[in-house]
């Protein structure tokens, strides 16, 4: 928790009603960032207290799929809102590259193939079959987004046109 508050940059929230170790916000105007422990069964009910109602339905997916982010022996997952569609065509090529030696990773980052689906992009859109390689650790890939992707982006990550009230989180005193 501690390494994802230092990297955002951002203030830590605990959701009323649940438990700092299922799940957290991290408010860094003008995004929302909910981390959920992996097998967090709860992450739907909190995702609808800390996302706003849609006119249009959502998924609230884990960025990094669940059952890889436990194998990689990550403790939280970003969750973010995307379309259906995007979330369920992109969940057979959800796996990790083997590892070798213990996970000493405490951060890791978005490949072109999970960034493809945060930005509601499935994946019969590739033209390039290299995107559909196994999710490597560490790897940090660049890529340039269109205006309407960074708007996709940054509704997958809480951001809306006006300022999110609090409403259900309260500080989170890190010791």
């Amino acid at each position: 928790m501690r390494s994802i508050v230092r990297h955002t940059g951002g203030t830590p929230y605990q959701i009323d009603g649940t438990c700092p170790r299922n799940a957290f916000v991290i408010d860094r105007p003008p995004l929302r960032l909910l981390y959920v422990r992996p097998l967090y069964s709860g992450y739907r009910r909190v995702a609808l207290k800390v996302f706003p109602k849609t006119n249009w339905r959502v998924d609230f997916d884990h960025v990094l799929g669940r059952k890889m982010a436990q194998q990689l022996g990550f403790s939280y997952v970003l969750l973010i809102r995307i379309p259906p569609s995007a979330n369920r065509s992109h969940g057979r090529y959800e796996r990790a590259e083997p590892l070798v030696g213990f996970n000493l990773h405490k951060l890791c980052f978005a490949d072109r193939r999970i960034l493809d689906k945060w930005i509601g992009r499935g994946p019969n859109l590739w033209r390039d079959p290299l995107r559909l390689h196994p999710y490597r650790l560490g790897a940090n890939e660049a890529g340039g987004l269109t205006l309407k992707q960074r708007g996709r982006w940054g509704f997958a990550l809480g951001v809306e046109d006006d300022p999110l009230p609090l409403g259900p989180l309260t500080l989170l005193e890190l010791r």
